[in-house]
């Protein structure tokens, strides 16, 4: 960022496009009238970063719409840098892989599970996930007491009720982070602005409109259980 002056307001973006499909790019924030001299009036001073795009990747529209978002994150970087990481498209991109991988991490954590002995966490990696459908095609095989483990501890057995406990737990637990996780790339979709898209973080709650049947039915069950308790 560097201070720039001229006679008058160069308005807050200067936008201009090269031959080779580029565009160098000026923005401007803080501009104040210089106070006159006995000489004349001293013109305009501003805040300005340069910068360049490519003009199929980001277009002067979409700079001027989140001018301050641009701003903030191209004051303390070094000038004439290629901010085309920095468009909308990319910045979309990189918050679903964002949001997929913290969901995925989040399931494979686990669960804390109540049955008959206690709370007790199982983890849900892929492997668990499989194992889990197997003890689920043992009960439908009418197995009463079937093997497995809490996270950390041998495996010992649980009764058919504790183990359907565990498998309805483990089950919805995933669908709802899996539902929630798609509501939230649905929210990344809607958005119009970089600046809205850095915002969304896993966890937050999910704008209605972005809300998909299944997650307002989880939400309603989560919000029932909770007036329960």
């Amino acid at each position: 960022m560097h201070k720039t002056n001229s006679p008058e307001s160069q308005g807050n973006i200067t936008y201009a496009v090269l031959p080779d499909g580029s565009a160098d790019v000026w923005i401007r924030k803080n501009e104040v009238q210089l106070p006159e001299k006995d000489e004349g009036p001293q013109g305009v001073e501003a805040d300005e970063i340069y910068f360049k795009v490519t003009v199929s990747t980001v277009t002067k529209e979409e700079i001027s719409a989140d001018i301050d978002f641009w701003f903030d994150q191209l004051k303390e970087k070094e000038e004439g840098l290629n901010a085309d990481y920095l468009s909308i498209e990319t910045y979309r991109a990189n918050k679903k892989k964002e949001i997929s991988q913290i969901c995925q991490s989040t399931v494979f954590a686990g669960v804390d599970i109540s049955i008959s002995s206690g709370t007790e966490h199982f983890s849900l990696k892929d492997e668990d996930q499989l194992n889990l459908f197997g003890k689920q095609a043992q009960l439908t095989a009418g197995i009463k007491k079937l093997e497995y483990h809490e996270d950390g501890n041998p495996c010992r057995y649980y009764s058919a009720e504790d183990m359907q406990k565990i498998i309805n737990g483990a089950m919805e637990f995933k669908s709802y982070h899996t539902t929630y996780a798609n509501s939230l790339n649905m929210w990344i979709k809607g958005c119009s602005k970089a600046s809205e898209i850095a915002k969304i973080e896993y966890g937050a709650p999910i704008p209605e409109e972005y809300q998909s049947e299944v997650l307002k039915d989880y939400l309603a069950e989560m919000a029932a259980d909770k007036e329960v308790k």
